[in-house]
């Protein structure tokens, strides 16, 4: 068996004491910066993430504000082309309407007129015939025939004056 003496246990001993010490001195020269730099680092990572969370939050609320926004210009966008639309067309009726009274007034007007042109065509007509009656009658009278002389001298002269 393993025989241990004196020796080995003084080893032993200053051994583990080295190594104590040792752990000591590095514990608090090293692994405490180190752990406390690992413990930044890690803040700062957990930081950013957290940053970026709600960056992506801000973000998604963002959209949602500006696809309301958009929504919501489309909708009054559409409500002001049908309000155009529905001005234009009764705009539209409007001008059919006044042309239709218009067009109205224009041939009412054109009818007056030609009843009158005709009432004084009609007139002109009746003084006319009554004035070729009036001469017919004058050279009826100074011819002073019989009937059949008469007639034959009144249609040589409505022949001849209306030809």
């Amino acid at each position: 068996m393993l025989e241990f003496d004196d020796k080995f246990f003084a080893t032993f001993g200053f051994t583990v004491l080295n190594i104590l010490t040792l752990f000591l001195i590095l514990r608090k020269f090293l692994f405490k910066p180190v752990i406390n730099h690992m413990e930044a680092r890690t803040a700062k990572i957990q930081e950013a993430i957290d940053s970026a969370e709600e960056t992506k939050k801000m973000i998604e609320e963002m959209k949602q504000e500006y696809e309301t926004k958009l929504k919501e210009a489309k909708d009054e966008g559409r409500k002001i082309i049908e309000e155009y639309r529905t001005m234009a067309n009764k705009e539209y009726e409007s001008a059919i309407a006044n042309a239709k009274k218009d067009a109205s007034t224009l041939i009412e007007e054109a009818r007056l007129e030609l009843e009158n042109e005709k009432r004084q065509i009609l007139t002109d007509i009746k003084s006319e015939v009554s004035e070729l009656v009036i001469a017919a009658s004058e050279k009826v009278i100074k011819k002073n025939m019989d009937t059949d002389a008469n007639k034959k001298l009144i249609e040589e002269f409505i022949n001849s004056d209306v030809a």
